[in-house]
């Protein structure tokens, strides 16, 4: 454990002054116009991607090598970068859900101009098992987004990153294929009660869906970690 405290230190140390600013600047941007009742939090989870992408980028490049002259063993540099996937995803998460928390309740909205006043004032006055919505749709953007690239990097370790890549790719084109056949179905009404799964209408069955995805997403995220640990731990860094 304290190996991969080390790695994760490290890893941080290495790209904070690259990717730490800017996350911090769009998100103050996601809370200010939380403040204005302006619901863009839910960007706060792809943008914390930014924060991660260059470790990934480093591992799985020429500069890999660098890791390879570090006093710790290959299984913590792997546990460590699942660590700052997940970690760092679920922390976008949270602050979407704060955006939205502020969004809910800020009244600075009455200052805005007309046509944006009316469209923040019809979202605080939504109803609450409609405005819930936003939380369901964040949370499985940080299910979708974590689980992707920890099967993305799971690839890249046990065999390249050109090989991850092109997995990925049928993954996301799969994913989509999918989704648009359950939403056509839905809106045609063939499938409408598959809508009530996926859409609680109730505030309890939404946040019972959000608990379940973050679940899924954790033991996704254990599950992938684990088996590339046992496939790729001998290899040389």
């Amino acid at each position: 454990m304290n190996d991969i405290m080390k790695m994760i230190r490290f890893d941080l140390i290495s790209v904070s002054r690259l990717t730490v600013p800017y996350v911090a600047i769009f998100t103050a941007v996601c809370i200010i116009a939380a403040l204005f009742s302006i619901p863009i939090g839910i960007f706060c989870i792809v943008s914390f991607v930014m924060i991660i992408a260059p470790v990934q980028g480093i591992n799985n490049s020429s500069c890999k090598r660098l890791y390879g002259m570090l006093p710790v063993r290959r299984s913590a540099v792997i546990k460590a970068l699942f660590i700052e996937i997940t970690v760092t995803m679920f922390a976008g998460e949270l602050l979407a859900f704060l955006c939205f928390l502020i969004t809910r309740n800020s009244s600075l909205y009455k200052i805005l101009p007309e046509k944006l006043m009316s469209f923040a004032e019809d979202l605080t006055k939504m109803p609450e098992n409609k405005f819930g919505s936003l939380y369901l749709i964040a949370a499985a953007a940080f299910a979708f987004i974590t689980i992707v690239l920890c099967f993305a990097q799971m690839r890249a370790e046990i065999k390249n990153i050109e090989a991850a890549i092109r997995e990925l790719i049928i993954v996301v084109a799969v994913f989509a294929a999918i989704a648009t056949f359950i939403s056509v179905m839905i809106y045609t009404k063939m499938l409408y009660a598959l809508k009530n799964i996926l859409l609680p209408p109730t505030t309890a069955g939404k946040w019972l869906s959000i608990a379940v995805l973050n679940a899924v997403t954790l033991a996704a995220a254990y599950l992938l970690c684990t088996i590339t640990v046992k496939k790729s731990s001998t290899k040389e860094l």
